[in-house]
């Protein structure tokens, strides 16, 4: 079986989702929008900036992070195709975390809920989405160490169970 050939069908299966079919005419939709496209292209270009200074220094200066944070807030509240552009990138990322989490689970095994260092609160929700990559199928079961939750840090307030 040819992995790249596989990886092309997942790409031309994934062009097909409404995640992406969603995001693709949000990105027209500011095009069209001579006011939306010049303020949505001042952002691409200062994330652009941001992103080519932190691969550069591999440090994200925080006052440009901030800035770029503000400004999209801005565009958001005062461009409506902008805020539907943001809400469609985010079930496109989401689409994609939960496709890369399928990926990395048929290669290694699928964890337990009770094996994450998760808080108690958010382990069935966790289980259900495990449930959901493994299709129904029984996948061989990921070997958790300790070794592996060591340095994990939770949020202050959350514990995990011991």
């Amino acid at each position: 079986m040819n992995y790249i050939t596989k990886a092309r069908e997942l790409g031309e299966a994934l062009s097909q989702t409404p995640e992406i079919q969603g995001l693709k005419t949000a990105e027209t939709a500011i095009m069209a929008d001579p006011q939306s496209q010049e303020a949505f292209s001042q952002y691409q270009e200062k994330e652009r900036g941001l992103i080519t200074t932190q691969m550069i220094s591999k440090v994200v200066p925080e006052k440009e992070s901030l800035a770029l944070l503000d400004l999209k807030i801005r565009l958001i509240n005062n461009y409506p195709l902008i805020k539907a552009y943001f809400v469609q990138q985010q079930k496109y990322e989401k689409l994609m975390a939960m496709v890369n989490l399928t990926l990395t689970t048929s290669m290694h095994g699928l964890p337990s809920a009770n094996d994450l260092p998760i808080p108690e609160e958010l382990k069935g929700m966790a289980q259900q989405i495990l449930d959901k990559i493994s299709g129904g199928d029984t996948m061989e079961k990921m070997q958790v160490s300790p070794e592996m939750l060591k340095g994990i840090k939770l949020p202050p307030g959350l514990t995990r169970k011991p």
